[in-house]
């Protein structure tokens, strides 16, 4: 069985390694984030089959998008959080913009706000969630950069109080890939 995970683990990151890297609409480096929905400046078209296989796989359909690289979120204004849930072995000090003024930069308003991982995993949130100022799309994590493969290299994240009936760590997500907002 540990072999059988091996391997498709191997398969996997080879895969993504092989797999074209889509590049800011300015060329400015991957993108890391796609925020969809109700964006009043997109700044890339609608899905493409091939070029979006994880959208593509995932079912994700969109006309309009706005997209950040790494560095464009290292551009907004970062703040700290500092948590532990239930089970972690050690406190966490995380940094990285807000949520809010994530899609303030892409122009994106919305009364319901879906924030999803790369596994397809996505938690909802509601627009008066967001404007409480308590969640983080975190960059970095104890000072050093998330990464793939761990959290990264975007993790939402907020203490337990963050929004209305929050769950726990489980009602968060990380290795975000889109935000999409109604």
């Amino acid at each position: 069985m540990l072999r059988y995970l091996r391997v498709l683990l191997a398969v996997v990151v080879s895969g993504l390694l092989a797999a074209p890297v889509a590049l800011a609409a300015d060329g400015g480096g991957p993108v890391v984030l796609t925020v969809t929905g109700n964006i009043a400046k997109p700044n890339r078209g609608p899905v493409d089959a091939f070029e979006d296989a994880v959208f593509a796989h995932l079912e994700v359909k969109f006309d309009k998008a706005f997209t950040f690289t790494l560095a464009e979120l290292q551009s907004l204004p970062q703040r700290s959080v500092t948590v532990r849930y239930e089970g972690w072995p050690r406190e966490v000090t995380a940094t990285g913009p807000e949520i809010g003024d994530v899609l303030k930069a892409a122009g994106a308003e919305g009364a319901k706000i879906l924030v999803q991982a790369f596994d397809g995993y996505a938690p909802e949130f509601t627009g008066d969630d967001i404007a409480r100022g308590k969640l983080i799309l975190a960059l970095a994590a104890d000072g050093k950069p998330l990464s793939f493969g761990g959290r990264g290299p975007l993790w939402l994240l907020g203490p337990p109080d963050s929004f209305a009936g929050q769950e726990g760590e489980d009602s968060l997500a990380f290795a975000v890939i889109r935000i999409d907002v109604q």
